[in-house]
């Protein structure tokens, strides 16, 4: 026998056998013996399925359903086809639901004029958080001096890198603590009471109320130019000293102001507070005559639906002294529960908040952002809590079913398992609670948003969208 040939063999065989399938392949090999069915020889199957895999997705692209979407984005029906870090636009008419927002940019880019936006979350945001880094952005690209809007006390004062505040004397009220009958509430959730005093008394000076807020040094909010203060109706002598200018707190609307123009900038503002009756404050703004400013509205333990508990008239006479053109909404960390797998009851609060807001707000284009991802330990070891996508999912319904625009922290962030690198990673960006970002990861959170905000912005301006009359 010819030894030589032997190796050969094994190869000749698996090429003869190999062609015979790759032949059955193209014929109809299909057929039935005895009840069983059976399967068409498809070598070729991994390449053809990927193959129609890029068919189908190319038919969809180009079919007119998507080329004719004015708002750049397919619909919700075609999330395989959806960038899920963008901003969707779930605006049903041919306006995007943020061209409030972006045609106050565009006046504000050309004059003397102030976009202003009001981020409400949880305490994701505390100590302006994210905040003041979509504040940089925008102050950077579109102008304005100030940190906008800010509390008269707060429990992350001490906590917070964009100014220095202090206080003393007063009395507080807030969304969980609900304020006596006779108190309202700010835009907050917060209501600050001062020291009622005699004036005839002067041993009554020690008692006054006061808050003082100093400017950092940092680009934009190194100086005060305008500082306005919002306060409730006045029904008697009240009287606020601001850097030793004495002013009448009168006014019967929810919300009244006094509006202070400093030509020459101010480093720090100090006020007293002497009043013979009981006045709700709401807070100072501390802005300039134009361009963009980012008020951070955090509340530690808010679900988001006890929003509602300041009203309407509140949230309105506080917008004619403003003046918002978005509205962020930032929750649902507190609503995450590893054991929740139905997030119905949470979707009908938020949707009567979303609706408070849109009534409260008409002129303001609204934006709800997803919670983040959130860890929590499984047998030892640290993974996405199971009710986080599920939530993420039922707050894109909710955008979509009121209309507005939606944001995914969740996906933005990387999705599934995306806390747990934030964390654990070389360069960490959240802290051990598996939950909350450190500043180097709020800083990514507010740059990614500011980017993904212009990504919508140039797109509207190049549609040349309007809006309806």
């Amino acid at each position: 026998m010819n030894q030589k040939n032997r190796h050969s063999q094994p190869f000749l065989m698996v090429l003869i056998v190999t062609t015979l399938l790759i032949i059955a392949s193209f014929s109809d090999t299909q057929f039935t013996l005895k009840g069983v069915k059976t399967r068409k020889v498809e070598m070729l199957s991994d390449i053809q399925i990927f193959k129609k895999i890029n068919e189908n997705s190319l038919q969809a692209v180009n079919s007119p359903k998507y080329l004719n979407n004015n708002k750049g984005t397919p619909p919700l029906s075609n999330p395989a086809l959806q960038n899920s870090t963008s901003i969707i636009d779930y605006n049903s008419d041919t306006a995007s639901s943020m061209a409030y927002f972006f045609q106050s940019l565009n006046t504000t880019k050309t004059e003397k004029h102030k976009t202003r936006i009001a981020y409400f979350g949880d305490s994701m945001i505390e100590g302006d958080l994210i905040t003041q880094d979509l504040r940089s952005c925008m102050q950077e690209r579109f102008g304005g001096f100030g940190v906008g809007f800010v509390p008269i006390t707060s429990i992350v004062a001490g906590f917070r890198k964009t100014i220095i505040h202090s206080f003393d004397g007063w009395t507080t009220y807030n969304l969980i603590n609900n304020p006596p009958v006779n108190h309202k509430l700010g835009i907050s959730g917060y209501g600050f009471v001062p020291n009622t005093i005699n004036f005839e008394d002067t041993l009554n000076i020690a008692d006054e109320s006061w808050v003082s807020y100093t400017a950092v040094n940092k680009k934009n909010i190194n100086k005060f130019y305008k500082t306005k203060l919002l306060y409730g109706k006045s029904d008697g002598e009240n009287y606020v000293t601001i850097n030793g200018a004495r002013y009448e707190l009168k006014g019967e609307k929810t919300v009244n102001q006094i509006v202070i123009d400093q030509p020459n900038a101010a480093k720090s503002i100090e006020a007293t507070f002497q009043c013979k009756t009981t006045i709700d404050i709401f807070g100072f703004s501390l802005e300039s005559d134009s361009g963009v400013f980012v008020d951070n509205f955090s509340f530690r333990g808010n679900s988001g639906m006890p929003i509602n508990k300041v009203s309407q008239s509140v949230y309105a006479e506080t917008n004619n002294c403003l003046g918002y053109d978005l509205i962020i909404l930032e929750y649902g960390l507190n609503a995450v529960n590893e054991k929740i797998t139905d997030f119905l009851w949470y979707e009908r609060g938020m949707n009567n908040v979303i609706k408070h807001i849109q009534a409260s707000f008409p002129t303001a284009s609204i934006l709800l952002i997803s919670v983040g991802d959130k860890g929590y330990s499984r047998d030892g070891v640290y993974e996405t809590d199971p009710s986080v996508p599920i939530l993420v999912e039922t707050q894109k319904r909710m955008a979509k079913n009121n209309n507005i625009a939606f944001w995914s922290l969740y996906d933005a962030m990387g999705g599934n398992g995306s806390m747990v690198k934030w964390v654990e990673g070389d360069t960490i960006l959240a802290n051990k609670d598996y939950t909350h970002f450190n500043f180097r990861g709020a800083h990514k959170a507010g740059k990614l948003l500011f980017d993904k905000l212009m990504n919508e912005y140039q797109k509207f301006n190049k549609n040349n969208f309007v809006l309806n009359p």
